[in-house]
């Protein structure tokens, strides 16, 4: 055996039989020789640094770990990979990294246009006028689908939008045609267990307009939940990359944490999100986006959509992109505190059978405490009596923050990520 021969051997050996200097030719291999290349939904992404290194890139950056992710864009030359050049820390705990978006020509790729629209059932929503502007104006959603419960406020703030965005909002006020009952706008006795039937209903509704409007992707959302894309991309954009094979994709959802009970503009006053679908107060199973071309496809509840045979569709999960989710919907859920207080008051109606089948531990409490606390007040409880059973004001403010603020006991730096949406720059 030849001495240079043997010394590839050797080489041969600590990479692949010891583990300490293994890792670190690899290591130095990888930083100097290669970069490592990802392509996530018409976008080619190529590795630059390790945190606490430079990154030498012009464009998108981004900046995080695994499938939590923060992203800025950087003018010609390097940049720090750290917490201090994001302004934010996407993965606490755990060693990041940066990854720079290139193209043929070296700048940020771009998929194809699509568009997409977004159906919502709503009723007295807290910031509708943010919630479509932000849709339209960032997000990049073609078209809005409105039904409408029960609030005629809705109707007035629609013709306040500039003339532009009126165009692209579709309001309906009619509730009880859409499920072939002939009554009044008004909401069921038992509002909870009717909830979805009611969605499925308008999503239904909104599919056949999106094939008469030749719209390519329908997405049902809640109107206190946001599409957010870690990446600032447009939703059309990222759904025109899908493959054609897929009729479906699923979009997981996280819970936005609030700062305290004082919050008022949910939206746009919190910039952290609970990630960890165990600690959420409500669900946890996403939403979904359809091909609207797709036939004999129909809404299977308010998460996702089956064939004519009630069989699951050809579908692509979002979070098992190769960066994590490209498009997340970030669920404000109960937010600002009043709409906490309205939305449980009136839930209070549900009868303790009904409420044992809840799955959700904050929804039960919170109904329960209501009825407690409505039962109590139309009594005639007077103020004292009604602080003794936790009915005052500032003991249901402390218990709802409990549950959805940085007050929460059970949350930890781990759990959160932060999100950023660049509202100055949205026409509002």
């Amino acid at each position: 055996m030849s001495l240079a021969r043997f010394w590839v051997c050797r080489l041969v050996l600590a990479l692949f039989c010891c583990p300490v200097l293994g890792y670190k030719l690899r290591s130095n291999l990888s930083q100097s020789d290669f970069k490592p290349a990802r392509e996530e939904l018409g976008v080619v992404w190529q590795h630059c640094a390790v945190e606490g290194s430079e990154c030498p890139c012009s464009g998108l950056v981004r900046f995080g770990e695994g499938d939590r992710w923060v992203a800025a864009e950087h003018a010609e030359g390097k940049l720090m990979c750290n917490v201090s050049t994001f302004q934010e820390d996407p993965a606490f705990n755990r060693r990041k990294e940066c990854w720079c978006a290139v193209g043929q020509s070296g700048q940020t790729a771009r998929a194809s246009a699509g568009s997409a629209a977004i159906v919502t059932l709503s009723r007295h929503p807290p910031d509708l006028n943010t919630w479509i502007r932000y849709h339209l104006h960032y997000a990049g959603v073609e078209h809005i689908f409105i039904k409408s419960e029960d609030s005629p406020e809705t109707a007035e703030l629609i013709r306040q939008l500039p003339t532009e965005d009126q165009a692209k909002v579709t309001l309906w006020e009619s509730a009880a045609s859409l499920l072939g009952v002939s009554s009044s706008d008004s909401r069921p006795q038992d509002d909870y267990t009717t909830l979805q039937a009611r969605q499925t209903a308008v999503m239904a509704r909104a599919k056949q307009a999106c094939e008469e409007m030749h719209i390519d992707w329908l997405i049902h959302i809640d109107d206190d939940e946001l599409l957010y894309t870690p990446q600032h991309r447009k939703i059309g954009d990222l759904l025109a990359a899908v493959p054609t094979a897929f009729l479906q994709a699923y979009l997981p959802n996280v819970e936005a944490v609030y700062k305290s009970a004082e919050v008022q503009s949910c939206f746009m006053q919190t910039d952290k999100v609970n990630v960890n679908r165990y600690k959420f107060q409500s669900y946890a199973n996403g939403k979904s986006a359809v091909r609207v071309g797709a036939k004999e496809v129909r809404p299977a509840g308010p998460h996702l959509w089956r064939d004519g045979l009630n069989q699951d569709l050809p579908s692509v999960h979002m979070d098992q992109e190769p960066f994590g989710p490209p498009i997340i919907v970030v669920h404000y859920e109960s937010c600002p505190f009043s709409r906490w207080q309205d939305k449980f008051w009136e839930l209070g109606n549900t009868s303790p059978e009904k409420v044992s089948q809840i799955p959700f531990p904050f929804y039960r409490t919170s109904i329960s405490k209501m009825q407690i606390c409505r039962s109590n007040t139309e009594s005639g409880k007077d103020a004292r009596e009604l602080e003794m059973l936790g009915c005052d004001q500032a003991s249901l403010m402390q218990f709802w923050s409990q549950w959805k603020t940085e007050a929460n006991p059970s949350l930890t730096l781990e759990d959160l990520m932060p999100i950023h949406i660049p509202w100055e720059k949205i026409a509002l």
